[in-house]
């Protein structure tokens, strides 16, 4: 019965298993930190394409601010895979909005909110006299 309660209070080995689950808890937290740096990068991404996307609808029409936002998607590499562009027109004003899902790093089961961006600018028109002088 000694030799049983002796083993029972005995704490060899419970470094080890401390440690352990100290370095489970350490790895989650990277993974958690990791995971939020994925998306606010994918959020910056979404906000640079739909002001390029803007700017070149605003000049050169919807499909130019499309292309162009597509584009500034494309170049990001797996960032921008999940993310889709759309241009939409007004009477005087034209706005990209780019929406989709970050990319996801790991397995983990998080609730991530969709990346969402959008830029408005108003269309680029020029007074009819000027219009008529250009050759």
């Amino acid at each position: 019965m000694r030799a049983v309660a002796r083993r029972l209070t005995c704490e060899r080995g419970q470094a080890l298993i401390e440690g352990l689950l100290a370095l489970g808890l350490v790895l989650l937290a990277v993974a958690f930190a990791v995971q939020g740096l994925a998306y606010a990068h994918a959020r910056s991404v979404a906000i640079a394409a739909a002001q390029d996307g803007a700017r070149a609808a605003a000049a050169g029409g919807a499909q130019a601010g499309f292309d162009r936002a597509a584009g500034v998607l494309a170049a990001a590499g797996g960032t921008g895979a999940g993310l889709h562009p759309v241009v939409s027109e007004q009477a005087d004003e034209v706005t990209v909005r780019v929406e989709g899902r970050a990319p996801r790093l790991f397995s983990l089961p998080l609730f991530l909110p969709a990346v969402s961006a959008s830029a408005s600018l108003p269309i680029e028109q020029y007074p009819q006299q000027e219009q008529a002088a250009a050759p």
